[in-house]
């Protein structure tokens, strides 16, 4: 049987096999096919209340955050230095009306004072007593000095009171000579008695004119005699007080140069030997 024969029976059989399409089906297909796309469109765009509400939560998680480390640092730093703070405020309230007492040139009040203070702030009565020990004990120190310089306090205070006031060649010469020179090298014979006349100096070394050589004055190496002195007294504040304020040793041997030769002998001889020293002086303490 020929290709074609057999193809056609083939098709004539499914044919008649198949039932006949249903066109009134296929009809409400087509017209329910827009409608569902665009509900199934509408479903899948997200509303604008879905939005609000994604916005709320994210809101309120970033609020809960903020607030949580807020919380944290409240409880770890603020509420700690506001305890502290006013535990030093109710401890100031209590220490306050002792401070006067305490304060009082009357041993027996200072002493009422710190029994009250013991029952009030024993950390704070234990500070004090050791500091008006130490306060005592200075002002123990401060009479002991006071007494020793006493025979040489009128004359240093004349010296000081001439260098300060007197516009007089002759009262500053005075001053040196007579007052301020001599009166070191006396106390010299007492170490103690030394120890607080040199820290007593101390105000005599803004009123010294060694580092001003003109116009040219009797009582220069007088002056330097005085640096002389204090820079080799090994105490410790009087000798940096003297370093600051000593004048370069070229200043001095220039004033020497300058107004030596027209000196008398013995007081050019006195003048070297105060410059010598200086420069040995100098040497030993650098």
């Amino acid at each position: 049987m020929p290709i074609e024969d057999s193809l056609r029976k083939m098709l004539q059989r499914a044919a008649e096999e198949t039932s006949p399409p249903d066109l009134e089906q296929f009809r409400r297909r087509m017209q329910e096919y827009p409608n569902r796309s665009i509900h199934e469109g509408r479903e899948a765009r997200p509303s604008g209340w879905a939005i609000v509400t994604s916005c709320a939560f994210g809101l309120a998680s970033i609020s809960a955050v903020v607030i949580a480390i807020g919380v944290v640092w409240f409880v770890t730093v603020q509420y700690p230095a506001g305890v502290a703070a006013q535990r030093e405020l109710a401890r100031s309230q209590r220490i306050g009306p002792l401070l006067p007492i305490l304060a009082s040139d009357d041993p027996e009040r200072r002493a009422l004072g710190l029994v009250v203070a013991r029952q009030v702030d024993p950390a704070f009565a234990a500070e004090t007593t050791t500091r008006l020990a130490q306060w005592d004990v200075s002002q123990a120190q401060a009479r002991v000095a006071a007494a020793r310089i006493q025979r040489y306090s009128e004359r240093i205070f004349e010296g000081l009171q001439k260098l300060q006031l007197s516009r007089d060649p002759s009262d500053r010469e005075i001053a040196i000579w007579q007052d301020l020179l001599p009166v070191l090298k006396e106390s010299q014979k007492d170490r103690d008695d030394f120890i607080n006349v040199a820290i007593e100096y101390r105000k005599v070394l803004p009123l010294l004119r060694v580092n001003e050589s003109s116009p040219f004055r009797d009582s220069y190496w007088g002056e330097l005699w005085i640096y002389n002195i204090l820079l080799n007294s090994k105490i410790n504040p009087v000798v940096e007080a003297a370093r600051r304020s000593a004048p370069p040793l070229t200043v001095v041997e220039q004033a020497l140069r300058e107004h030596g030769t027209g000196l008398p002998a013995d007081k050019r001889m006195a003048f070297e030997e105060a410059v010598l020293v200086y420069q040995n002086t100098l040497k030993a303490i650098q």
